[in-house]
């Protein structure tokens, strides 16, 4: 009977010994797993932050205009550029040029903004839904004065995989450009943001571009005004010669009739990208046209368009120097 009651006790005894190193363990595991969970949590959250989606345009509005102003006066470039959308920093080839001219504008420590407004081109579809916003804030610095311009999706939700999701890659700013104002409160110079990436003088010649086939402005006359009654010879000569005799009549004819259709005929897309690509800037974007989804791409050579292409679809069309090609049957 006492032998019974020994071993039992020493049974216990030995389980016992063991609960606190089990214990230990236990918690130890739950706090590593814990700690993990957290981490991922922050990654995760980290992610969210820099492909930030938003349910309303003044959402999208307040967030980064805070994030701008903390960029600025902090002096802070790489903040400035960690707000683009990653769509735009991997297809831009002039981001440094622009915050070099952004940053030079003035010493941004102290500033103040006033009269900011946003609007916004909302996009509905069975796969989703796309919201592009549009902002300007005043900025007075002293007795100076600048309107500050920046653009970006809100909400980029498609199918991707089968599967209906944000596509991160184009959450984010797209354009950024500050201009100088007179005492008018009136821009001194005009300012272009067609072009994803910062607005600064060195592209200023594309943009021109851009806003010229687009229609975003009258076509360019011989003096380099703007006039809708401008001729084709004008049109021509925001082309290189070598376009100009190298192309094949009827398509050159053609692209100078698409340049003057007017601009709410072509539905531009959100980005337009600047690239330097084997020696030459392209500018490539998408466009809607005669119910056709459609993407161009344009050679620029010494601020003059050397050749373009466009094809139907999102894939990227590959102009040649001195050519024209696809413009015939799309006004034909």
């Amino acid at each position: 009977m006492f032998k019974k009651i020994f071993l039992k006790v020493l049974c216990f005894a030995l389980i016992f010994s063991f609960i606190p190193v089990t214990g230990c363990s236990i918690i130890g595991d739950f706090k590593e797993n814990l700690e993990s969970r957290m981490e991922r949590k922050r990654e995760e959250r980290k992610e969210d932050d820099k492909a930030r989606s938003f349910s309303t345009a003044n959402d999208f509005e307040d967030y980064y205009e805070k994030e701008i102003k903390r960029a600025l006066q902090n002096n802070d470039k790489k903040a400035l550029k960690g707000l683009f959308c990653e769509a735009v920093l991997d297809n831009t080839y002039d981001m440094n040029e622009g915050l070099e001219y952004i940053f030079g504008l003035e010493d941004w420590s102290e500033f103040s903004f006033s009269g900011g407004n946003c609007s916004s081109r909302k996009e509905y579809h069975k796969d989703g839904r796309w919201e592009f916003v549009y902002c300007r804030v005043d900025l007075a610095k002293g007795n100076e004065k600048y309107r500050l311009f920046y653009s970006g999706y809100a909400t980029c939700r498609d199918k991707v995989d089968g599967k209906t999701r944000q596509i991160s890659a184009n959450l984010g700013l797209a354009n950024l450009c500050i201009g100088k104002l007179n005492s008018k409160g009136a821009l001194e110079n005009p300012v272009y943001n067609y072009i994803s990436g910062i607005g600064h003088p060195g592209r200023d010649k594309a943009e021109k571009i851009i806003g010229t086939v687009f229609n975003i402005y009258e076509p360019v006359k011989k003096d380099g005004s703007f006039d809708e009654t401008a001729t084709d010879e004008a049109l021509a000569a925001i082309m290189t010669d070598g376009l100009k005799n190298g192309a094949d009549k009827s398509e050159l004819d053609a692209f100078i009739k698409f340049i003057r259709i007017g601009s709410l005929s072509k539905k531009c897309g959100y980005f337009f990208y600047l690239r330097e690509e084997g020696g030459a800037v392209t500018v490539t974007g998408t466009f809607r046209f005669t119910l056709k989804d459609l993407c161009i791409k344009i050679l620029i050579k010494d601020g003059k368009i050397d050749g373009a292409a466009v094809q139907e679809g999102d894939e990227e069309p590959k102009p040649q120097s001195g050519k024209i090609k696809g413009f015939t049957e799309l006004v034909k």
